[in-house]
C-alpha cells in the first residue's frame, strides 16, 4: 500500500514538475505573434492547464481556477473580467442540473419514471427496449446524460437478473449489449432535446452569444422546437437499429410476468413529498 501511494505522489510530483516547465519554456522562449506577447501566455497557460488536467496532478477545480489567477498576472485580462465568466447564467444552469440530478437520484424519483415507463410499454423485447430508450431520453432532457446513464444502469442490471432467471444466459447477454447500447443512446439522444439537456448545448448557447452579440439570445423554447423533432427522428431510427441488431430470436423468449415491473414500482412506497417537489424544479429549471 506504501509504495503504491509513493508512486501516486511521484507521479504527480513529476506532472506537476512537467507542467511547470513546459508553462516557462513556451513564456521564455515562444513568440507566436511579436507584437501580441499574450497570445503566447495565452498558449503556455493553456499548456500547464491540460497537462494538470489529463494527469490530474492537482484537483481539477484547481487547474480550472488558473486563468482567475495567471490571466491577471500576466496581463491577459483584468481580473474583473476574468472572474465574470465564471460567473454567468449558463454556469449556474450547470449547477442547477446536476443539483437536480443528485436530488432525484436520492429521492428515487428516476427509478419511478423509468419503472412507470416500463409498465406503460410492455414486456416484449422490442417494447424493454422502447421503455428503457424512452426512459432514458426523458430524463436526459432534463439532467445531464451522463448522470442519466448513472441512473438507469442500475434499474437495467436488475432488469437484466430477472431475464436470465426465466431465459438462456447466451440469449441474454447478445440483448443485454442492445439494452445498454439503448440506454446510452437514448440518454445522449435525449439531451439533444432541450438546452439544459446536455453540458455541450449550454456551451454553444454561450459561445454563440459571445462571438455573435448582437445575434438574439437563444431561448430554451427556440432550442427545444428546433432540436426536439430531430431527436425524435434519430430516436426512431436508433431504436429499430438497435432491435435488429440485438434482437433475440422469438423461440427462445419467454414473456415476463406482467406483474415483474409493477412489483418493483410499489416497493418504492408511495410517492413522497420530496418526489414531487423535485419532479416539479426539475420543469422550473428549464426555463
Amino acid at each position: 500500500m506504501r509504495q503504491i501511494l509513493r508512486l501516486s505522489t511521484s507521479k504527480q510530483s513529476l506532472s506537476i514538475l512537467l507542467g511547470l516547465t513546459v508553462f516557462f519554456l513556451v513564456l521564455t522562449f515562444g513568440k507566436l505573434d511579436d507584437g501580441n506577447p499574450r497570445v503566447t501566455y495565452t498558449l503556455a497557460i493553456a499548456l500547464l492547464m491540460a497537462i494538470w488536467w489529463v494527469t490530474e496532478a492537482v484537483p481539477l477545480a484547481v487547474t480550472s481556477l488558473i486563468p482567475v489567477a495567471l490571466f491577471p498576472l500576466l496581463g491577459i485580462m483584468n481580473g474583473k473580467d476574468v472572474s465574470s465568466t465564471y460567473f454567468n447564467h449558463v454556469i449556474f444552469l450547470f449547477i442547477g442540473g446536476f443539483i437536480v440530478a443528485i436530488a432525484m437520484q436520492k429521492w428515487d424519483l428516476h427509478k419511478r419514471i423509468a419503472l412507470k415507463i416500463l409498465m406503460f410499454t410492455g414486456l416484449s423485447p422490442a417494447r424493454i427496449m422502447l421503455g428503457f430508450m424512452l426512459a432514458a431520453g426523458f430524463l436526459s432532457m432534463w439532467i445531464s446524460n451522463t448522470a442519466t446513464c448513472m441512473m438507469m444502469v442500475p434499474i437495467l442490471l436488475s432488469i437484466m437478473s430477472k431475464l436470465e432467471d426465466k431465459i438462456d444466459k447466451e440469449v441474454v447477454q447478445k440483448y443485454s449489449i442492445g439494452l445498454l447500447l439503448g440506454v446510452a443512446h437514448g440518454a445522449s439522444i435525449g439531451g439533444i432535446a432541450t438546452l439544459v439537456g446536455t453540458p455541450p448545448n449550454l456551451s454553444f448557447a454561450r459561445i454563440f452569444q459571445v462571438m455573435f452579440p448582437e445575434a438574439p439570445e437563444i431561448s430554451f423554447a427556440q432550442w427545444l422546437f428546433f432540436a426536439f423533432p430531430i431527436a425524435v427522428v434519430i430516436f426512431i431510427f436508433c431504436v429499430v437499429y438497435l432491435y435488429y441488431v440485438y434482437k433475440p430470436k422469438k423461440n427462445t423468449w419467454n414473456e415476463i410476468d406482467k406483474s415483474t415491473f409493477r412489483r418493483e414500482y410499489e416497493e418504492l412506497a408511495p410517492v413522497t413529498y420530496e418526489q414531487r417537489i423535485k419532479g416539479s424544479s426539475s420543469s422550473t429549471l428549464s426555463l
